[in-house]
């Protein structure tokens, strides 16, 4: 947990910023909570991960579409209870909608109910949060996605030999979800073997550590798989530290610079796109159909935005399109 005057820091910039920036008018406090200029928050993980860029750039260009005030607030790095903090000051302006990705979902229950008692739509955004009051949840179907990133791996070391898994969080919903369908697909080879599950705390030094460990007890090691944003950058930095790109293959999610740099530079053998970009701007009109009331999903409703397993064959013509 971060001291106390740093999460207090960051209530106050959270307060800063639902009163000033926005994607499209300037907003004061008074007006977002007599309701006359609805706001929109979105709550993500953290700020630090070149994911949530895409994500932000997402929103704020739906925002403009549909001339709306939405707002991207986050902890710096995944801090589920600086998180929290930030969403109590969010709380406290009385938004017209929330989005919710959760660092840890048990932390959150509480900040979900209250938003429901006070008659806030809120969703579950990116991570789902079981058995909460969200309304509902966009985002990636992780068991399908790890299933995709498993598949992928085993096509590139031939459906054979010793692979290991490196994992940002034990406790977040969506990695978890991740690995089960990873493993999922592993099982489908008899020929491939799962040796090790490092977890790197979505840190890309860690988990370029956590890398390195397994490639010094498993010197004929056939490939990786990065469940969290931050292993695959990691990961390719253990491979090209041990002069081992392309001889040991890498598989992992998020087409963001990190792994578009390892890919191009021979490390990366495929990145599975959760299109994060995509995956906000639809969630920001379930946010305003529900503000409005006019919308036609159901409690409970799950909107799967579907993954794209990208590869150096394709990578330049994905990045021609926001996704």
């Amino acid at each position: 947990m971060r001291k106390i005057t740093l999460a207090a820091a960051m209530i106050a910039t959270a307060a800063f910023v639902l009163s000033g920036c926005s994607a499209t008018t300037e907003t004061s406090p008074a007006a977002e909570s007599t309701g006359d200029k609805p706001v929109y928050v979105f709550l993500p993980k953290s700020l630090n991960n070149p994911y949530w860029v895409d994500a932000r750039k997402g929103m704020e260009d739906e925002a403009a579409k549909l001339g709306v005030t939405a707002k991207f607030l986050g902890p710096d790095t995944d801090d589920a209870a600086a998180q929290v903090d930030i969403f109590d000051s969010i709380l406290a302006t009385k938004p017209a909608g929330i989005a919710i990705s959760p660092n840890d979902p048990a932390s959150v229950l509480d900040n979900i109910a209250k938003a429901t008692a006070a008659g806030i739509p809120i969703i579950a955004w990116d991570g789902p949060v079981p058995n909460s009051d969200v309304l509902g949840y966009i985002g990636t179907d992780n068991v399908a996605a790890g299933v995709q990133a498993g598949e992928a791996l085993a096509k590139s070391v031939g459906n054979k030999g010793k692979v290991a898994v490196v994992i940002g969080s034990l406790s977040a919903v969506n990695l978890n979800q991740r690995l089960e369908g990873v493993k999922k697909a592993l099982a489908e080879h008899p020929d491939i073997q799962l040796v090790a599950t490092q977890v790197s705390g979505e840190s890309i030094a860690t988990a370029q550590t956590a890398s390195e460990t397994i490639l010094q007890a498993n010197p004929d090691l056939a490939g990786f798989i990065g469940i969290g944003g931050s292993d695959l950058p990691g990961i390719a930095g253990a491979l090209k530290s041990a002069d081992k790109c392309g001889t040991v293959k890498a598989v992992g999610f998020d087409v963001v610079p990190q792994g578009i740099e390892g890919m191009n530079g021979g490390c990366v053998d495929a990145l599975i796109s959760q299109k994060p970009f995509g995956m906000t701007a639809q969630a920001l009109q379930i946010l305003v159909d529900f503000h409005n009331k006019s919308s036609k999903l159901e409690k409970n409703f799950v909107v799967d935005t579907g993954v794209v397993t990208v590869t150096p064959d394709t990578l330049s013509e994905f990045q021609k399109i926001a996704h």
